[in-house]
């Protein structure tokens, strides 16, 4: 009877502990994502993953079929798209986000601000690969806000298989005069009308 007090007591803390190891595979994941898909445009003329089936584009990338020892089961612990704390049975966790789902006013940012791939819903803090490569962590409410206010995108509901974000219905995709939808900061490069 202690004994299961104490495993009842402890297994909270134990779980704690693991938390941190998570998140950095987690970020390592992301980082073999961004490799993934730079490679898939290096031999694809530069054109990016399509958004409907990316990430079954880029799998070649980060798995070996043919190989019965380095293969890695899509969905499984080991698997590159796939967060190690996503106990659902998908093959990828990671929502993408295509350039050619941008606002018009926003698609000529640089890579270092502009995210590719995110994992929103697993840690306490939302994790983000860039298009320049790198990865980073932010609070889950800023990029909420950055999501929804800067980039005018949201998960794709139509098809939440996608794992994919959408433009927000009646977001421009052509040039207009109007005033960019946010005020400029030195973090953005805006184009010139």
């Amino acid at each position: 009877m202690i004994v299961v007090a104490i495993a009842g007591w402890l297994l909270p803390t134990l779980l704690r502990a693991r938390r941190p190891a998570h998140e950095a595979e987690c970020l390592a994941h992301l980082k073999q994502v961004g490799y993934a898909v730079r490679m898939y445009m290096a031999d694809n003329d530069y054109r990016m993953p399509p958004r409907r089936d990316w990430h079954n584009s880029i799998r070649s990338y980060v798995d070996t079929p043919d190989d019965e020892v380095m293969r890695v089961i899509p969905g499984s612990r080991r698997d590159p798209l796939k967060c190690p704390l996503d106990p659902s049975p998908a093959t990828c966790s990671y929502l993408y986000l295509d350039r050619d789902v941008l606002d018009y006013t926003m698609s000529r940012l640089n890579d270092s601000v502009t995210p590719l791939a995110v994992d929103e819903y697993f840690h306490e803090k939302a994790t983000l690969v860039y298009y320049d490569g790198h990865v980073d962590k932010m609070p889950k409410t800023q990029w909420a806000y950055d999501r929804l206010m800067q980039w005018k995108i949201r998960r794709d509901l139509d098809h939440p298989e996608s794992y994919a974000y959408e433009l927000i219905p009646g977001t421009q995709k052509s040039p207009s005069f109007a005033p960019p939808p946010i005020e400029r900061t030195e973090r953005y490069l805006w184009p010139v009308f």
